[in-house]
């Protein structure tokens, strides 16, 4: 079953795609499930699951973390990566370092506060977590 975007949603899908681009992040696939996971999730939540490294996934959708395989296994992907994926095509998928996750994350967050400003310190406190995760200092 397809559902058909919002106008609303797609019009924040539009603008959120440029906030991404304005900061040279252009990668497409991990665009598009922030995308859905900031504007039809409980984002908080998700950053919660973001720094257990532990994000739902479902068929077409998702987020895989490369420590979950070995460096022998077909899948791997390397080593301390990414991997969004958006759709089931394996071209429709791709992989980030962690320090690009958090400016990924980082914009995401920044989209979200704006239309949420009653969240802001409990998603800059999260956003802070997932950063000292990595070493990623800003």
């Amino acid at each position: 079953m397809v559902t058909k975007m919002s106008d609303g949603l797609y019009d924040e899908l539009k603008l959120l795609k440029q906030n991404f681009i304005n900061k040279n992040l252009e990668k497409e696939f991990v665009i598009a499930v922030l995308g859905r996971l900031v504007l039809q999730f409980d984002f908080i939540d998700i950053l919660e699951r973001f720094l257990k490294e532990d994000v739902n996934r479902r068929d077409t959708i998702g987020i895989v973390y490369s420590d979950e395989f070995e460096s022998y296994e077909e899948e791997y992907f390397g080593e301390n990566k990414v991997l969004f994926y958006y759709g089931v095509d394996e071209d429709w998928e791709d992989i980030v370092t962690h320090k690009e996750l958090c400016e990924y994350l980082q914009t995401a967050c920044e989209f979200y506060i704006e239309r949420h400003p009653d969240h802001t310190v409990e998603v800059e406190k999260l956003l802070v977590k997932i950063k000292e995760k990595y070493n990623i200092k800003d």
